[in-house]
């Protein structure tokens, strides 16, 4: 049957094609619903060309002519002027003319429409005008409008092949630009899907190199040294949280004493009992820290305030100047100097501790392990991030896809009038 077809130009379109034959396969679609229009649009083309050589024949000669008709001056004068605007406008018209060399509808519709936009005639907007140059020159005028009518004729014979087709005309088209978006997807797809192999093959090496510092830190947890660093560690624990009790008990030593020491110090400030600077120095020495004040002549400190306070009963009340001189008896009585000498040696052990610490070569190592870790880890997380960006963006452009591909479906359709069966290189079968 398909030779019958052939034989009487009713070949039958294919109904599946391949999307990468797809330009091919429209070829034979538009050689199908435009059959024999190559053939008609050469010998067209040859003779609008042959009429457009004609037409500028005839204006040579409209410009060129001398009337022998009888009109009156005035007629003349005015025939004359227009005829040249005429001569002028006939002749950019004629130029703009040009005959294509290809046949496909695309370039005869487009032809056509220009073409037949470009002949208006010229004869002016007056119909004075148009009546003073038939006047002088019928004979011109007559061969110039029947030049114009017959590329008018030779143009509708042009397109009569696509006359009725304009909806098929119009999906043809709308092919042409789908088929181009659907590219550009499967291009912008490639290159996502690229994107998401590289970052995939970046996260496997964070993920190694996450594994490899965890393995060094447990080497290094393991390591002899790494168990004296705990050793020091917990030793200059202990003695840091010594030291933070013996302070404690030194200030606790000192709190009775508050009270009536900033009462001395108020006093000196109001002026109603002056103090001397060593005596204004021992107090605010206190005051300020009594850890501190060890390191100072404490017991001479306190034994100017207990002289201060007993040589004057104004100072202080009774019970509280009691309370007080007892109290700084206790102190002067205490062993101040060996908890100075303790707490001395406290700190020379944690700075003794600190020194050894800071000698120790494994503990730079673990921090720098610890860092590339830490690196590694965050790096990782961005990466990630980075590939679920990649594949929503991938899942939003094969939906865009599958859009497209079904416009394209029913744009095959619209233009075959039967459904058309597209085999994409991704599918396994038609996809529809």
């Amino acid at each position: 049957m398909k030779w019958l077809n052939r034989f009487f130009g009713k070949e039958e379109i294919p109904s599946s094609v391949a999307f990468a034959e797809i330009d091919t396969w429209l070829e034979t679609v538009s050689e199908s619903l435009f059959r024999g229009l190559s053939t008609k649009a050469d010998r067209l083309y040859e003779e609008l060309s042959a009429a457009r050589e004609k037409l500028k024949q005839d204006i040579a000669e409209l410009r060129n002519a001398e009337s022998t008709e009888e009109v009156p001056d005035r007629i003349a004068k005015i025939g004359l002027l227009s005829r040249d605007k005429m001569v002028k406008h006939l002749y950019s018209m004629a130029e703009k003319i040009t005959i294509p060399t290809q046949t496909d509808y695309k370039t005869v519709s487009a032809f056509y429409s220009e073409t037949t936009a470009s002949l208006e005639f010229p004869f002016g907007k007056s119909s004075t005008n148009i009546y003073c140059v038939r006047s002088l020159f019928p004979d011109g005028i007559s061969e110039i409008i029947a030049d114009l009518n017959r590329l008018r004729t030779l143009l509708d014979q042009l397109i009569t092949p696509l006359k009725d087709k304009e909806g098929q005309i119009k999906h043809l088209e709308h092919v042409s630009e789908i088929v181009g978006d659907i590219k550009a997807l499967e291009s912008e797809i490639e290159a996502e899907k690229e994107n998401v192999g590289d970052q995939e093959e970046e996260c496997s090496a964070c993920e190694k190199s996450i594994e490899t510092d965890k393995k060094r830190l447990h080497a290094i947890e393991e390591d002899a040294e790494w168990l004296r660093f705990k050793e020091l560690e917990a030793e200059l624990s202990s003695l840091k949280e010594e030291l933070q009790a013996l302070d404690s008990n030194i200030r606790n030593m000192f709190a009775p004493l508050n009270k009536a020491l900033h009462l001395l110090k108020k006093q000196d400030e109001t002026g109603r009992h002056t103090l001397s600077t060593e005596e204004r120095g021992a107090v605010s020495s206190i005051l300020s820290s009594p850890i501190r004040a060890l390191g100072e002549d404490i017991h001479e400190n306190l034994r100017c305030i207990r002289s201060t306070i007993e040589e004057d009963p104004t100072i202080l009340k009774d019970r509280k100047r009691e309370t007080t001189l007892k109290w700084l008896d206790n102190l002067l009585n205490a062993e101040l100097s060996s908890l100075k000498g303790k707490r001395d040696q406290l700190q020379s052990r944690i700075e003794e501790c600190k020194s050894k610490l800071s000698d120790l070569a494994i503990i730079k190592d673990k921090k720098a392990i610890e860092q590339s870790l830490v690196s590694a880890q965050e790096q990782l997380i961005q990466v990630q991030e980075g590939i679920a960006r990649s594949k929503g963006r991938i899942a939003s452009l094969e939906e865009a896809m599958r859009e497209k591909k079904q416009r394209l479906l029913e744009a095959l359709e619209g233009i075959t009038g039967k459904e058309i069966d597209i085999t994409f290189a991704s599918s396994s079968a038609s996809d529809r």
